[in-house]
């Protein structure tokens, strides 16, 4: 009868087996970075109100070859207000993010059109359109918001959640914060695991990387079935192991001995 221990152990290592294979699996790729630059950055550059004790670092910005300007908004990280929740939280973002625990919201904006994206509660997805009087037009609720813009160009977008979604609409508690910007670098784009960011992916790993988790998963438990059946997993079996070690090691020192 194998002990409880030993299927505690088995359930713990084949959690963590899976996820880490299927994490480092998902690597450090270059895939999805944009080395573009526009003129139209400046003049785009969206308008963040935040509390005044959760600014954002600055804003990191990419271009697209269509010319869509992304911006990234980077906080040091999300906080719940918590201490155990947010170590949990942040421990697990590590792992998702290779490390990087910093929190990344996007606002991206297409000069040609002058349509933009970001996200909102429960990440739902905010379409607009910027309108000529320096108002917005949120296509998903056919709503248009007033004044949603600074010079017709920044959009205003305020953070709403602990975890900083955006919104349209000016929230109570927020102000207007002046933030740094700069162009993406590669090693930016690395460090901030953003292709785990911008991939599809499940608890951020990436999709063709859970084959090959579940091949590593599939090999440990042949592995542990193997030990099982020839009887290690069990109290006498380990005895058993043990005491042929101490044997073989005791009979190794004999043979060193000088005669």
């Amino acid at each position: 009868m194998v002990s409880k221990k030993w299927i505690t152990i088995w359930l713990v290592l084949n959690f963590l087996i899976f996820w880490f294979v299927g994490l480092a699996s998902s690597g450090y790729s270059m895939e999805g970075y944009l080395p573009g630059q526009s003129d139209m950055i400046d003049l785009y550059t969206p308008v963040v109100h935040t509390a005044p004790d959760d600014r954002p670092m600055g804003i990191l910005y990419m271009v697209d070859y269509d010319g869509s300007l992304y911006y990234y908004i980077v906080w040091e990280d999300e906080y719940f207000s918590n201490s155990l929740i947010d170590k949990l939280y942040r421990f697990f973002r590590g792992l998702v993010y290779g490390g990087a625990t910093q929190d990344i919201e996007v606002v991206k904006v297409n000069p040609d059109n002058g349509t933009f994206y970001f996200q909102t509660y429960d990440h739902t997805n905010v379409h607009g359109r910027l309108l000529e009087n320096g108002s917005c037009l949120w296509e998903e609720e056919k709503v248009v918001i007033p004044n949603c813009t600074v010079n017709g160009t920044h959009i205003n977008v305020y953070v709403v959640t602990w975890n900083h979604m955006l919104s349209l609409m000016p929230e109570d508690g927020t102000e207007r914060a002046v933030l740094p910007m700069k162009h993406m670098t590669p090693n930016d784009y690395v460090a901030l695991g953003m292709f785990r960011r911008t991939q599809r992916t499940i608890a951020g790993v990436a999709i063709n990387s859970l084959l090959l988790a579940v091949v590593a998963t599939l090999a440990f438990n042949s592995i542990m079935y193997a030990a099982w059946r020839k009887g290690y997993l069990t109290k006498e079996g380990q005895r058993k192991v043990r005491s042929e070690i101490m044997d073989g090691w005791r009979k190794l020192k004999e043979r060193k001995r000088p005669k």
